[in-house]
């Protein structure tokens, strides 16, 4: 099937001639593009192949990573939810999440780096300096604006039909302002402030974010993170979260929503070693064995009450990590004469087991993949913190906190969507990295676009996202 596409670009109209075709190779249907040139009279199917004399270019950019984004972003509509909520103030926000996409550095350097991509280009009236950087976190930071932004959001992109995701991380910081407080990071205590990500289970999206003081733990923030997921339509079928959420406020609230749960039991929980006690020296047994991965668990499941309510406890046997974590126990405890025996043979015996509890019965087989879904959430963490560079903080008002915060995850609900799109084989950062190199020379009245490597066309040609020759301004 042939047919010819047109693509405005600045003031003119282009005609391209897409032919599909069936790849025997790939064993997928593929399209070549023909460049046909200006239109001249549409409805006659008139094109110009215009001709002109040699032109000296006046700078040379950065295209394929940020030409890559704006096409993607009005594919999926993103670029228009952005115009609705943020209206003229789209293109300085955009050019923000672009930068943030395709060169994760501190935001001083995103002057620097818009004067050498086309960004440049596709968002003219953008001024990244300092000062307008600084006052339009200001603006960001919102709350009502915010508010416009998740109630527009949230019920176009959540597919929460399978359940959501909540998980919570501490953003430790330097910033002189009373949300900023002493709390437990990992193993250490910083001075932090929490971070709450609510991501759909099915697709991967986030959802929602909170965050509050460093010295407030995630248990007493479930109940709040709820209630607002229902102001913006959310009723949740299913709630995957981690051993800081676990208390008796919030396990019985999720029963009274009738909302099913399944998350860690903590091991500081009187409940925890009694399961321990009763379970542990039974579990290893064949008809307890499960595969998970390359790896093979032990997963016994045992109906419990739970503060009053009946739930399921699975306890979980590692083989592996039991070795690993026995022998170390061990030998940091071969001259202990503190401890009494009890208290080393309970040490023993919880090595290589995790704890789980729900409110609804699972196949032990089902088990493990159910709660590692959490995974995702931690994975989004990560890309946050590192490939974003969200830390350390270098915010000085709450108000401005805010906004930064909501742009950052702005940004993860883009580059979720491009991965997506990508699939699991693809990286994005390696993606946007190598698009970065296909360049455009800028002239007076046009951009001349270089021609993509075998790389990059393979790219553009997985996302259907058609590469010009050249673009008017």
């Amino acid at each position: 099937m042939t047919f010819i596409r047109y693509k405005t670009f600045g003031k003119q109209e282009y005609a391209y001639q897409i032919k599909s075709y069936w790849d025997s190779k790939t064993q997928k249907p593929k399209q070549k593009t023909l460049y046909l040139g200006v239109v001249v009279d549409k409805s006659k199917k008139i094109f110009e192949k215009r001709l002109s004399l040699p032109k000296q270019e006046k700078l040379i950019l950065d295209f394929g990573d940020s030409y890559f984004i704006k096409e993607f972003f009005e594919k999926v509509k993103f670029s228009k939810l952005i115009e609705e909520v943020f209206g003229d103030k789209k293109d300085f926000f955009l050019s923000l999440i672009n930068y943030r996409l395709c060169y994760p550095s501190a935001m001083r350097f995103s002057k620097t780096w818009f004067e050498g991509n086309y960004a440049k280009i596709c968002y003219p009236n953008t001024d990244l300096s300092s000062q307008r950087i600084s006052d339009f976190l200001k603006f960001l930071g919102d709350e009502n604006l915010q508010r416009k932004f998740f109630k527009q959001y949230i019920p176009g992109y959540a597919e929460s039909n399978e359940g959501i995701i909540i998980d919570a991380t501490s953003l430790p910081n330097q910033i002189h302002m009373p949300i900023t407080q002493w709390g437990l990071s990992g193993e250490e205590i910083d001075k932090q402030i929490r971070f709450l990500l609510v991501v759909d289970k099915k697709n991967s999206m986030p959802l929602f974010f909170r965050y509050f003081s460093g010295n407030i733990v995630d248990v007493s923030t479930l109940k709040n993170t709820i209630k607002e997921l229902q102001k913006f339509g959310i009723k949740e079928n299913y709630v995957y979260m981690d051993a800081g959420f676990f208390s008796e406020d919030n396990i019985l609230e999720l029963y009274n929503q009738e909302i099913n749960f399944l998350t860690r039991l903590p091991s500081i929980r009187t409940i925890y070693k009694e399961l321990i006690i009763s379970e542990a020296k039974n579990i290893e047994r064949y008809e307890n064995v499960v595969q998970y991965g390359k790896r093979a668990l032990f997963i016994k499941q045992k109906r419990m009450n739970l503060f009053g309510k009946e739930a399921f406890a699975y306890i979980i046997l590692d083989p592996e990590r039991k070795g690993r974590e026995t022998k170390n126990f061990l030998l940091q405890n071969i001259k202990n004469k503190e401890n009494s025996i009890e208290e080393l043979e309970y040490g023993m015996m919880k090595k290589g087991i995790m704890i789980l509890v729900s409110s609804f019965n699972l196949k032990n087989e089902n088990v493990v993949p159910a709660y590692y879904v959490r995974q995702t959430a931690e994975k989004l963490f990560g890309f946050s913190k590192d490939d974003l560079s969200l830390l350390p903080l270098r915010i000085h008002n709450e108000e401005s906190l805010r906004g930064f915060l909501f742009m950052q995850f702005v940004t993860l609900i883009a580059f979720v969507h491009i991965k997506n799109k990508l699939g699991k084989e693809h990286n994005v950062e390696e993606i946007l990295l190598k698009l970065r190199n296909l360049k455009c020379k800028v002239y007076d009245d046009e951009i001349i676009i270089c021609e993509p490597n075998k790389q990059q066309k393979e790219i553009l040609e997985k996302l259907d996202i058609l590469m010009p020759k050249k673009l008017g301004i």
